[in-house]
């Protein structure tokens, strides 16, 4: 009768839990199945990498071909903490990894390195089978809290089950997109384990226009324009590229970019 009790109370161990089934979550616990470690992924939608299959206009823009510095010197906000990761895994780097799992790539205008088959599904088929192969699990389940007793880390709950774990590997993703599981979970765990979170600034995101001009040119896609972001009448970013008008104002790659530049501070006054 002990035994049987001792067996009800214990929870599956794990040497890593990942959080999240996106491609950093995929990467990182194939990476860690790859050293000997038994590692699980929990995602709670039922698919993992969601966001990728919609990144791109559904292409998946894997990364640009560039060096690390020309990389970090497109980054808006505190780019030497990049640094360590990219001196791991660089643009070429990057793609030479895609290509070890079968994914043939090209490079088009602006050095953007995209799957051949222009499909982000050959990503994610990818980076799952290859984690599968090497011996992760995957639960497609919704992680609720951390357990944390004496400042020690002992697992996680999820809504269904309790996981013992020696690492919890948090890959959630930002609050960017809700729909894709992107919603924030991540920072209640990070704060459950006593990180500070700052206060958060939406970035790399369309941007809303007052008046119906946008809205009349609904869904007209514009190719080969030029566009200038202003801040206080200073500029703050200029490139060429695709743009797209929306209901709400503009979006598209050149927007997106240029949105990065207005994130750290309000913007009410400034000059668009």
């Amino acid at each position: 009768m002990e035994e049987l009790l001792e067996m009800e109370l214990s929870h599956p161990h794990y040497d890593v839990v990942v959080i999240g089934g996106g491609a950093a979550g995929l990467i990182c616990a194939g990476t860690a199945a790859k050293r000997g470690l038994k590692v699980l992924i929990i995602e709670k939608n039922s698919k993992c990498a969601r966001k990728v299959m919609i990144t791109g206009k559904g292409r998946c823009n894997i990364t640009n071909r560039c060096t690390i510095d020309e990389f970090l010197e497109n980054v808006t906000k505190n780019p030497r903490f990049l640094y360590a990761a990219l001196s791991e895994l660089d643009p070429e780097s990057t793609v030479s990894f895609f290509n070890s799992l079968g994914v043939e790539t090209k490079t088009e205008r602006g050095r953007r390195v995209f799957p051949v088959s222009d499909r982000a599904e050959d990503i994610v088929r990818a980076l799952v089978g290859a984690c599968k192969e090497i011996g992760v699990n995957i639960c497609y389940e919704r992680v609720t809290s951390l357990r944390i007793e004496n400042g020690e880390l002992l697992g996680l709950n999820t809504e269904k089950n309790s996981y013992d774990a020696d690492a919890v590997i948090i890959c959630t993703g930002g609050k960017s997109y809700p729909r894709t599981g992107s919603d924030g979970d991540g920072y209640r765990f990070a704060r459950q384990a006593g990180h500070t979170v700052t206060e958060l600034r939406p970035s790399l995101v369309p941007i809303v226009a007052g008046g119906n001009l946008c809205q009349r040119m609904q869904g007209l896609s514009l190719k080969n324009v030029s566009l200038t972001a202003k801040r206080a009448s200073k500029i703050v970013y200029e490139d060429f590229g695709e743009m797209l008008f929306t209901h709400f104002g503009i979006s598209g790659p050149l927007v997106i970019s240029a949105s990065s530049y207005y994130a750290h501070k309000k913007c009410k006054n400034d000059d668009n």
